[in-house]
């Protein structure tokens, strides 16, 4: 699919074998029979995680552990035929995963798993803080995982999910402080309050003011390096739940980067993450608060020790963003989410 990449007597103990790219997607596939969503609106985080937790170096008891557990509090594949789905007018269609899933899995068997991709993201980058970004975290992750009905999944999902929010046509002249204190000075919607990300998310989208105020972050090659930190910073400084999604979604979109239409940063990106900082109501942080103390992998092994599919996501984002973009910031998020 994608291109990735003599014994003695000892009273030592071997280390667990780790897992593998195969033992991967044969979990995949077996996951492939579970919906995008459980208790309604909420993401199915299983194969995320398990790329996550494979790339992380988890070993495969742990990888088999993790997935047993956490499938339980999943629900299966709705049955029956999928309905048709045409294009733009079908996105965010309620009860449309399905039907998207049998329409990225036909492209896929017909281009190719890249040029599937490379002709979805014009489609979905629009609404792509739909579901609080998971379709499109969903998407990488399988990019990631080279797995290419997991790929369909993971666009399906997004695509059943879209969030489009507003966008207006103005100068993008805005340093990230001055974007920041314009999306600041926006009225608080009515009737905010705490619950689904995607609901605070819309609500900020219809606030009167929003799309101008969001849209002035230019759209340079650098933007997203800028987004993905400050996500980090904040993160570090607050451990706002909404911020952390902030943060996968930027390592979602830094996987993606080679499929883009262009070197830009997609608009419908910018727009959703204006959107998801004002839902979080966390302080932006420009800053980090302090450095952080523990080593990768310190921070690495007790991620895969965990039964937060959050905590493995994000370890693993801020630890494959760290080596792209080499900052003290993403070390420090991570000993936010797993602390001493």
């Amino acid at each position: 699919m994608f291109s990735p990449k003599d014994t003695a007597m000892s009273t030592t103990i071997a280390p667990a074998p780790a897992a593998t790219r195969a033992q991967l997607h044969r979990l995949l596939d077996a996951g492939l029979a579970y919906s995008a969503t459980y208790r309604g609106a909420l993401s199915n985080h299983l194969p995320m995680a398990q790329q996550a937790l494979l790339e992380l170096g988890a070993s495969a008891d742990r990888l088999q552990a993790w997935t047993e557990a956490h499938a339980t509090t999943l629900e299966p594949q709705p049955g029956g035929r999928p309905a048709v789905v045409e294009g733009a007018r079908d996105l965010g269609r309620p009860g449309s995963d399905a039907a998207w899933r049998v329409q990225f899995e036909r492209r896929i068997a017909t281009v190719g798993a890249s040029d599937a991709l490379r002709e979805a993201l014009p489609l979905l980058m629009p609404g792509v803080g739909g579901a609080a970004f998971h379709g499109l975290i969903r998407t990488a992750h399988a990019v990631l995982a080279g797995h290419d009905r997991e790929l369909a999944a993971g666009l399906a999902h997004w695509a059943a999910m879209a969030l489009p929010l507003p966008v207006t046509a103005v100068a993008a002249s805005d340093t990230l402080p001055a974007w920041l204190d314009g999306l600041a000075a926006l009225p608080r919607p009515e009737g905010v309050r705490a619950g689904l990300i995607v609901e605070r998310m819309r609500a900020w989208g219809a606030t009167p003011g929003f799309a101008e105020a969001a849209s002035r972050l230019p759209d340079a090659p650098g933007t997203l390096r800028e987004l993905a930190l400050l996500a980090a910073r904040t993160y570090a400084a607050t451990g706002n739940f909404t911020v952390l999604h902030l943060l996968t979604a930027s390592h979602a979109m830094q996987v993606l980067s080679p499929w883009w239409p262009d070197e830009r940063l997609p608009r419908g990106f910018i727009v959703a993450a204006a959107a998801g900082l004002l839902a979080s109501g966390a302080a932006p942080a420009l800053a980090l608060d302090h450095p952080p103390s523990r080593p990768w992998p310190a921070l690495i092994s007790a991620a895969c020790a965990q039964d937060d599919a959050h905590v493995i996501k994000l370890t693993h984002a801020a630890w494959r963003l760290g080596r792209v973009w080499p900052d003290p910031a993403w070390r420090r998020a991570v000993e936010r989410v797993i602390p001493l």
